[in-house]
């Protein structure tokens, strides 16, 4: 039996990165799946590569931190597959520019521009938007549905081995991941008895999108060279563990965070 047979799945930042391949390990394992993203051209590749495999999803394109288009994703997903069993807050944002891909503010091409120093409040306050707030946002509204269908459910927010170092150019990150961290544990304790578990991971260098300016500039190699593991991680690793939370194997767990990070911190 697959382990997300029959069960409805909600993954915000699905157009790609890790996002995606927990999209594509959700759907595989059985989940129709709704993938959120401002992103509408990833976002549709990758609900075109879960039904090329013949399984079911459905593109909603959301901004985390818009509230009513939140609430518009949990209902859209509702009323196409009946139900919402586990949502996976993904979505979020390196710098506040980040979407854009505005380089000038890039805080590893211009790490001057991510000191607090010279950062504007708007800027902060935008990445906390997205990678905070967001998704509380995300967390409550896939909890009040599963709340009104009296089953129970599973929801694993995206933290970051940023949470438990601060990196100066990246404060606002930092911030926004390391209140991931309580948040979970705060939604784990209001929603558990309602049978919905919260659990959260803390991915270290992984190879995705938001990392390609580390990657180029080569400080996420040299990150990873440090590590026990020394290799940077594939987003399918980080899916394999956001499956396990979210699936029976892991029913007994709640207000965690895992770190997928290579041991980092460990040495």
């Amino acid at each position: 039996m697959a382990q997300m047979q029959d069960r409805v799945a909600i993954v915000t930042g699905g157009g790609s990165g890790m996002g995606r391949a927990t999209s594509l390990l959700f759907a595989r394992e059985g989940a129709a799946v709704a993938v959120a993203d401002i992103n509408d051209a990833g976002g549709r590749e990758t609900v075109g590569m879960i039904e090329q495999a013949g399984d079911r999803a459905l593109f909603v394109h959301t901004d985390t931190a818009d509230e009513a288009a939140v609430v518009a994703l949990v209902s859209e997903t509702a009323s196409t597959f009946g139900r919402v069993d586990a949502m996976v807050t993904a979505a979020g944002i390196s710098y506040s520019n980040f979407v854009e891909k505005d380089e000038a503010t890039d805080p590893w091409r211009n790490p001057k521009e991510g000191l607090i120093l010279n950062k504007p409040t708007a800027r902060w306050q935008k990445v906390l938007d997205v990678n905070q707030t967001g998704v509380m946002i995300c967390a409550r509204e896939a909890a009040r549905q599963m709340i009104a269908q009296d089953n129970g459910g599973t929801i694993v927010n995206f933290a970051s081995i940023a949470a438990y170092g601060p990196v100066p150019t990246i404060a606002d990150y930092c911030v926004s991941k390391a209140g991931i961290v309580m948040l979970t544990k705060c939604l784990a304790v209001e929603f558990g008895g309602n049978g919905i578990r919260v659990n959260a991971v803390a991915p270290g260098p992984i190879e995705t999108g938001m990392t390609q300016s580390l990657l180029e500039t080569g400080r996420l190699q040299q990150q990873a060279a440090a590590l026990p593991l020394g290799r940077v991680a594939r987003p399918e690793e980080v899916a394999d563990v956001v499956l396990f939370l979210s699936c029976d194997q892991s029913s007994y767990i709640t207000g965690k965070t895992i770190g997928v990070d290579g041991g980092t911190y460990t040495v």
